[in-house]
């Protein structure tokens, strides 16, 4: 648009001052029909901001992870943690049951915060400090040991209350007094090492290197269990990340395996990626998924020199390459190796195991090496605790699911007192376990979770090692003990998780023919069976396991789109020119597959099929060979693409080929033509010239000539001496005769 400005000097038109007045106040009009309606909006679309709140909590935990001897002062440690407003000097009483918890329901209400039946009386007051918005005071409430309140007590699990009245706040805890009279009761404990659920196959190099550095949480792990006699339930999913990398692998990997392999604590695998057993075979499947190959994840380079990353963490170390500058891969079995093992034990999610599933498991161990499937005492029909038990003669140890619990939430805990609180809840239900099994042994588990410290870690599986009235054992050995028969209940049964189940061994068969294409099928199989196993891992719960299975399945589906034909309409003007569609392939390896063409007409005649070796990451062209008839019009032609097995590979194609299959002959035909009649057109010339040559009357030769040899000019009888037309004749006679 141009814009076009006075001349200067031009005098500026004026409007009479009414239509300024008006287009005034028509301005303001429209500025306050707008302007007042938006900012109303925007008030309506942006309330006033309400300061959220969170009230002030207060936790109690009795010094010494809870215990109380005889003679002992009675110490708790009492935290108050202020909410979204801070608090000021807060008074807070300690009180103490005189009468100990009858059983574990009892013990469960009381630290729930059901007082129902229990007396406390006070042994102690004090003070918390002010505390400021979300901040935290600490002090501790004490009983001297000659506090008459203390003395006398029989062994028990006795309650403890701090309670800050003013503030209407309340903790419990409990303490121990312990028994110290009659043989120990032999306690076990598994400790799984595992990392955080994946959607992947395996840990990257970066992941590992974070896990396995100093402050990683691996590293954290290792530290708690070494030096007890804790069994390990370790994922061989960790091993084979770190194996997998071979001389790429990072040092701090290496390290932490070789400092794993190197404990002395028995151990057990878990399935690979920690997968949820129950569900799978709730599923259908007869045993449970295993993984098939890992090599999609290896890399010559890494193989091709020895690689310390792998022999050095080996049982046994990788064959040698038998040809030198071959790279050296080794077997599924090296890279799934976790040390010296027990085989044949199993550890479903808790709750989710009924006698169908010990039943199937069961079934997969033999004389030799007899399967064992770890149950909580919460799916024991009878509330049996004791640990060594069967059902319908598969061993079937029981952990403690009450001093499992409360040892988990020790575990995960950062804040110290809440930790401590955790502490003594699990020593009052070690205590409550030894009371109702007397010399029967205890299992306990550690079960799965990943945000944990190495000062929790450390401190819980301290508490095992140190709890009064126990000696430390083993699995091994609790298993081997004679069995009770137990029944169980009906298992806790998540339909959804295993209806993810069904559909991902689904969606497994289908990438299983579709990776025919590959010379080596295995680096596609062997990768969604590992990435089936990771989705499946116990720790997926809740909407995160239903988007973890949903994110893969979509995965699954690129993957299979990952091979197809680029092509589009053709133009045939030839009998013998090729169709030349392209073959896409996403995938990082080479694929051979088969072109089927279909045309839906007679009048063109193509190759059925084509093999095609298309290039990794790459679109490769294809030439099909056609033959077309001499006809006009279009034919529909079916495009796809197969597996040399015969499997279908990506979408159909259907293009339309406009055939003018003619075109080359009518040309031909035309300039045979245009020859022909240029041809005949200089015959009939030269027929025709050499006619009126032969027409013309001949030169007479033998006309007189003139004393001096010129041709008499009367002689051809005109016999004219008019010198001006001799001159004329002349001059024609000269023209004529110039080149």
């Amino acid at each position: 648009m141009t814009v076009t400005s006075p001349p200067s000097g031009s005098p500026v038109p004026r409007r009479p001052r009414t239509r300024r007045l008006l287009a005034t106040l028509a301005a303001l009009a429209l500025a306050l029909g707008v302007v007042l309606p938006a900012s109303a909006a925007v008030a309506d679309a942006t309330p006033s901001p309400s300061a959220s709140t969170s009230p002030a909590t207060l936790s109690a935990a009795p010094a010494a992870n809870g215990i109380l001897r005889s003679g002992d002062a009675l110490a708790v440690v009492t935290t108050l943690t202020a909410g979204s407003s801070g608090t000021t000097a807060t008074p807070v009483v300690l009180g103490l049951g005189s009468d100990p918890l009858a059983d574990d329901a009892a013990l469960e209400r009381w630290l729930s915060g059901d007082a129902t039946g229990v007396t406390v009386q006070q042994v102690a007051t004090g003070s918390v400090d002010a505390t400021s918005a979300g901040a935290q005071s600490t002090t501790t409430l004490s009983a001297a040991a000659t506090d008459p309140a203390l003395a006398g007590r029989a062994a028990g699990v006795y309650p403890v209350q701090v309670s800050a009245p003013t503030a209407g706040l309340s903790a419990s805890s409990v303490v121990v007094v312990p028994a110290d009279a009659g043989a120990q009761t032999p306690i076990a404990l598994v400790v799984p090492i595992t990392a955080a659920p994946l959607t992947r196959g395996l840990l990257t190099a970066n992941e590992l290197a974070e896990l396995t550095a100093v402050d990683g949480a691996l590293s954290a792990q290792l530290d708690a269990v070494d030096g007890t006699g804790a069994t390990l339930a370790v994922d061989p999913a960790i091993p084979a990340a770190i194996r997998v990398l071979g001389s790429s692998a990072p040092p701090t990997a290496v390290a932490w395996l070789q400092r794993l392999l190197g404990l002395p604590n028995d151990r057990f695998a878990l399935q690979f990626g920690d997968s949820d057993i129950a569900s799978q075979l709730r599923a259908g499947l007869a045993s449970p998924l295993t993984p098939t190959s890992l090599q999609s994840y290896m890399a010559a380079a890494d193989f091709t020199q020895p690689a310390p990353a792998v022999s050095a963490v080996s049982t046994p170390d990788p064959s040698p390459a038998t040809t030198p500058g071959q790279p050296t891969y080794p077997s599924l079995a090296t890279l799934l190796d976790i040390g010296t093992a027990t085989p044949g034990v199993y550890w479903p999610s808790t709750g989710s195991a009924g006698s169908d599933t010990v039943a199937a498991l069961g079934a997969l161990g033999t004389a030799d090496e007899p399967a064992h499937v770890l149950v909580p005492s919460t799916s024991v029909a009878e509330g049996a605790r004791q640990a060594a038990a069967s059902v319908g003669g598969v061993s079937t140890p029981v952990y403690d699911a009450e001093v499992s619990r409360a040892l988990a939430d020790a575990a995960g805990q950062n804040d110290a007192t809440r930790r401590g609180a955790s502490l003594a809840a699990a020593q009052g239900y070690l205590a409550m376990a030894r009371a109702s099994t007397g010399e029967q042994p205890v299992l306990a588990v550690l079960d799965r979770g990943t945000d944990r410290s190495r000062v929790s870690l450390r401190a819980t599986l301290g508490l095992i090692a140190t709890a009064p009235g126990f000696a430390g054992s083993r699995l091994e050995t609790l298993a081997e003990l004679p069995a009770s028969e137990i029944s169980l209940t009906d298992p806790a049964v998540d339909d959804a998780r295993a209806g993810d189940v069904s559909d991902l061994l689904a969606d497994e068969q289908v990438v299983d023919r579709f990776a025919t294409i590959l010379d080596q099928p295995e680096l596609l199989t062997g990768r969604e069976r590992a990435e089936v196993l990771q989705v499946t891992n116990v720790s997926w719960t809740g909407d995160a396991a239903r988007k973890a299975v949903s994110d893969h399945r979509a995965a699954t589906q690129t993957t299979l789109d990952s091979v197809g034909i680029l092509s589009s309409d053709f133009r045939l003007v030839s009998s013998s020119a090729p169709l030349r569609p392209w073959v896409r392939n996403d995938l990082p390896w080479p694929v051979t597959v088969v072109l089927s063409v279909r045309p839906d007409d007679a009048r063109l005649r193509v190759q059925d099929r084509t093999t095609v070796d298309a290039q990794a990451s790459a679109n490769t062209r294809v030439e099909v060979p056609v033959e077309a008839r001499l006809a006009n019009g279009e034919v529909g032609v079916d495009l796809q693409l197969f597996s040399p097995s015969g499997v279908p590979i990506g979408q159909p194609q259907a293009v339309d080929v406009e055939v003018r299959a003619e075109w080359e002959s009518i040309g031909l035909i035309v300039i045979i033509v245009l020859v022909v009649a240029f041809l005949s057109l200089g015959v009939v010339r030269t027929v025709g010239r050499r006619r009126r040559a032969a027409a013309d009357p001949p030169v007479d030769d033998t006309a007189e000539m003139d004393g001096v040899g010129n041709k008499d000019p009367d002689a051809d009888g005109r016999g004219d001496a008019d010198p001006e037309h001799a001159d004329s004749t002349d001059t024609d006679t000269e023209q004529e005769t110039r080149p």
